[in-house]
């Protein structure tokens, strides 16, 4: 099981890094008006939530080679070992939480709302390999788009938020292999629930892990909407809203995020960041009381 976990971990890595394709990628107003139906294929890979781990860099520092990346890899499994002993408890506890069985049937319905029409849905744990998207593409009809989501949860390092990151893509029949029409990352944050470490996982899983699994409905919610309003948004610096800053907590450490405001309700503000990235950020805890109004 700890071989797999870290399997999944370095494969969703590969997955959401998305080589040299840029990190958002807007719908220009011809491209949609030549669209008049999606094919929906959405994958989700994880069969349990994992835990971001900070990869070593002790190769880069000694100058890279055979000996560094053995060093690293050998790090960085400690971590994850290390990091999946303070989550047992936890994992006894939401055996039977079923992310992805929760967010396909979520979004399903969803995209009945979606702003282009949804012709088709299929849903699939296996990741898409170049092969299998091109394959995919060449059965699109004229006038066909394909609409592909990537979501995949994690607790922070400090296990202290759970974290849902989707990668949302557009394509066409034709075009280049590595560049979608269109092209969204999308981040949830949840409130903090506790210090950090074992406290945190504690109280994560008190009263049969309520909070775990409230964290986890909202964060498919959340990420659905995002879904939504992602294809609408101009990038960044298209309009000239101030950017402001919001605090993130980048696991373990609290991090800076500048970007512009899109919405705001009562317990969550929606940010577009100069990182290109589209976050669901919550308003009533420290992670984001740095605002800047």
């Amino acid at each position: 099981m700890t071989l797999l976990r870290t399997a999944v971990l370095v494969m969703l890595t590969l997955v959401m890094g998305g080589c040299a394709t840029p990190m958002r990628v807007s719908l220009t107003p011809e491209q949609r008006a030549k669209i008049t139906e999606l094919k929906a294929h959405v994958v989700v890979v994880q069969d349990e939530v994992i835990v971001a781990v900070q990869p070593s860099n002790v190769g880069v520092a000694t100058g890279g080679g055979l000996i560094g990346a053995m060093i690293d890899s050998s790090v960085t499994n400690s971590r994850v070992k290390d990091s999946q002993e303070v989550m047992g408890p936890l994992y006894a506890q939401i055996e039977d939480v079923d992310y992805r069985k929760e967010f396909n049937e979520a979004i399903r319905r969803e995209l009945e709302k979606y702003p282009i029409k949804v012709a088709q849905f299929t849903t699939t744990p296996r990741a898409l390999g170049r092969q299998t998207l091109a394959q995919l593409r060449s059965t699109l009809e004229p006038g066909q788009a394909l609409l592909v989501i990537y979501p995949r949860y994690f607790l922070t390092m400090d296990f202290r938020n759970l974290d849902t990151e989707a990668v949302v893509s557009m394509w066409m029949k034709d075009g280049p292999d590595n560049v979608p029409i269109q092209r969204g990352v999308l981040h949830y944050q949840s409130q903090p629930v506790g210090p950090g470490g074992k406290e945190s996982i504690a109280l994560w899983g008190r009263q049969d892990a309520a909070e775990f699994r409230a964290a986890i409905k909202e964060s498919i919610v959340e990420t659905i909407e995002l879904v939504s309003m992602d294809i609408n948004l101009a990038a960044p610096g298209d309009k000239q809203e101030k950017s402001r800053e919001y605090t993130f907590n980048a696991g373990g450490q609290q991090a800076q995020i500048k970007g512009r405001l899109i919405k705001e309700g009562v317990n969550r503000w929606i940010v577009l960041g100069d990182d290109k990235k589209l976050y669901s950020l919550p308003t009533t805890s420290k992670a984001v009381a740095a605002a800047n109004r």
